[in-house]
């Protein structure tokens, strides 16, 4: 009876320990991998540090490298600022009926005020005569009187009519046009416009061009890119286009090939920028990163920190964009490859401290 006891036990011993060599056999993998994850996570988790409230990532060189982190050097700009903006071609019909209109009313101003003269000299010459021993009668002297009277009020009014105009030349088409009507200047350039050698151009610039225009512009039409067409500055226009955000400008051009009422573009282009200007950085469009709906790019500030900073991009270039130097210096190491890998682990951070929290 010992005996099959005894063998019992030692079935049931032997049953244990292959049920548990069984147990650690099939488990080793489990049990490797998740070593390996904990040791990783020791060696891979990034350290982020904040001083004065900015975030580093800090990163070592062997994690930089099997990550596949490239850095270069943010280089200088020769800055050329390159703006697409919008521009109409004018038709001039209206300006040219107020110019006519305008002539004739001076003409009639010329003519009055030669009657005016004449008109007054007769009354003064009938009223003399009145005074002395009324060789005139009242009568003939009141008749002299008013019609120099009514000369002079019509006089008055031609006078109005031409403020009248000039103040709607003034609001359509600005100070400049005008005195090139009232005072001739610019004659020549006024003869072009009426000889249908030159066009009246109203270009709309972005709010984010300078504050001085520029002098000269090119223009293409917007289905014919290729064909260019200079323009000068002639002044600013008083009326703004209301489909359009930005300053307005009139520009001559010289030629009659612009079709009337047509859409342009006006790309402006102002390089040889002054010494004491803004210095301006290419940032590689490589670089950049989109969080947030604003453009972002990692700065190597360390041998092992990265920091995340914001660059604006209203100025594209063909490789990026074009940015001031101010939080971004020239020299500095700019990432390249890697960086929506340190955003996503930078992130990643941050909720495993506020879940920590």
């Amino acid at each position: 009876m010992k005996n099959k006891l005894s063998a019992l036990l030692i079935v049931q011993v032997l049953l244990i320990l292959i049920l548990l060599w069984l147990l650690i056999y099939f488990g080793r993998d489990e049990f490797n991998e998740a070593n390996v994850d904990k040791n990783t996570s020791k060696i891979s988790q990034p350290l982020l540090v904040s001083n004065n409230e900015i975030n580093f990532i800090t990163l070592s060189a062997k994690i930089q490298k099997n990550s596949g982190i490239k850095t270069q050097v943010v280089q200088s700009s020769n800055y050329k600022k390159n703006l697409t903006n919008y521009a109409t071609v004018l038709n001039i019909d209206i300006l040219i009926e107020q110019k006519n209109r305008f002539n004739e009313i001076k003409n009639q101003i010329n003519i009055l005020t030669n009657e005016l003269d004449k008109d007054k000299k007769n009354y003064e010459r009938f009223k003399f005569l009145n005074d002395d021993n009324k060789n005139v009668s009242d009568k003939a002297l009141q008749e002299v009187r008013v019609a120099y009277e009514n000369t002079k009020i019509k006089l008055l009014a031609t006078q109005e009519l031409v403020s009248g105009i000039k103040q709607n030349i003034r609001a359509q088409w600005g100070e400049t046009i005008l005195s090139m009507i009232d005072k001739g200047i610019k004659k020549e350039l006024f003869e072009f416009l009426l000889e249908d050698k030159a066009r009246i151009v109203k270009v709309t610039l972005a709010e984010n061009t300078s504050n001085e225009p520029p002098k000269n512009i090119s223009l293409a039409l917007i289905d014919s890119p290729d064909e260019k067409f200079l323009a000068n500055y002639l002044a600013e226009a008083p009326t703004l286009d209301k489909s359009l955000k930005g300053k307005t400008f009139f520009y001559i051009v010289f030629s009659n090939k612009l079709r009337i009422d047509s859409k342009v573009i006006a790309n402006l282009v102002m390089d040889n920028l002054p010494s004491n200007s803004d210095r301006y950085l290419a940032i590689p469009k490589e670089a950049v990163i989109w969080n947030a709906g604003q453009a972002w790019v990692y700065i190597k500030t360390d041998e092992n920190k990265f920091v995340r900073k914001v660059i604006e991009t209203d100025n594209e270039s063909p490789n990026g964009w074009v940015i001031k130097e101010e939080e971004i210096k020239e020299n500095d190491l700019i990432v390249i490859n890697g960086a929506q890998l340190l955003l996503s682990e930078e992130f990643k951070y941050q909720i495993k401290n506020e879940n920590d929290d």
